[in-house]
């Protein structure tokens, strides 16, 4: 391993509650594609599609939605997307005692869906797992809201007062959710570093989080293919999969601390 991999296992391994900071990188090798990449998602759709003034204006981009739902396209909430060994990483360090929370920009579920409960885990833009009414504010679970979509309607609305719904997604012009942000800055108060894993650190409040934790003295080990803002403010960096570096790094941080897996049931 480089040199970069041997000083980010000497600065975690005296850290004794990590805080993880996920972007799009640690979900690209599950199958979904990252944001402002090469062949990321801006080279494909309009990001002015994900604004919550277009979809509120746009009954067409509602239902194309529901649709690409429906389809399991994407990060949809039908994709059939399974947490890479980068999720099941954290999971391990979770289990050690040694996380202090996983914050993530991610929607697609998967830190849950590897084994993070709730508790741990501050979703900053929201999931596809649950869909709300604009107007309302009243909650489903979004297999029931597709399951609507089946039945032919192609733009569900809300039963109690006909509202627009969407997912809880946080959309660009929309605030972040204020309980998950306070829960993200509380996980963040109790850590004494911060491992940032597959994001350009350019989305902002989400990267205020690392930021301050950097610029207070706080360890920042940067897990990235490519550059990012913060890479002046770290105390390390490793280029690299997220799903290829971090299984290494919290094998070496852990050693004989690894608890085990649970067993799966055949």
């Amino acid at each position: 391993m480089s040199d970069a991999f041997g000083d980010a296992v000497r600065i975690l391994s005296g850290s004794s509650r990590i805080l993880a900071f996920t972007g799009a990188g640690i979900s690209t090798e599950s199958g979904i594609p990252d944001f402002r990449g090469p062949d990321g998602l801006w080279t494909k759709v309009d990001p002015e599609d994900f604004t919550i003034s277009r979809y509120l204006a746009n009954p067409e981009l509602r239902r194309r939605g529901w649709r690409m739902h429906l389809e399991g396209r994407l990060w949809g909430a039908r994709a059939q997307i399974e947490p890479n060994p980068g999720h099941h990483a954290l999971v391990d360090l979770w289990r050690a005692g040694r996380l202090a929370g996983c914050v993530t920009q991610n929607i697609d579920g998967l830190h849950h869906k590897a084994g993070l409960p709730d508790a741990a885990v501050a979703e900053l833009h929201g999931n596809v797992r649950e869909v709300r009414c604009l107007d309302c504010d009243e909650r489903w679970p979004t297999e029931e809201v597709l399951q609507r979509v089946e039945a032919g309607e192609e733009e569900p609305r809300c039963g109690s007062c006909g509202g627009i719904v969407k997912t809880m997604t946080v959309m660009f012009g929309e605030e972040l959710p204020s309980g998950v942000l306070e829960r993200a800055w509380v996980m963040a108060a109790a850590a004494d570093a911060v491992v940032a894993i597959g994001s350009t650190l350019g989305v902002w409040p989400a990267a205020e989080i690392p930021f301050a934790a950097a610029k207070q003295g706080r360890p920042l080990v940067i897990i990235n293919r490519g550059a990012t803002e913060m890479d002046g403010l770290a105390s390390v960096r490793i280029e690299g999969a997220a799903g290829v570096v971090l299984p290494a790094l919290i094998d070496e941080i852990l050693g004989n601390e690894r608890p085990p897996r649970p067993t799966v049931p055949a």
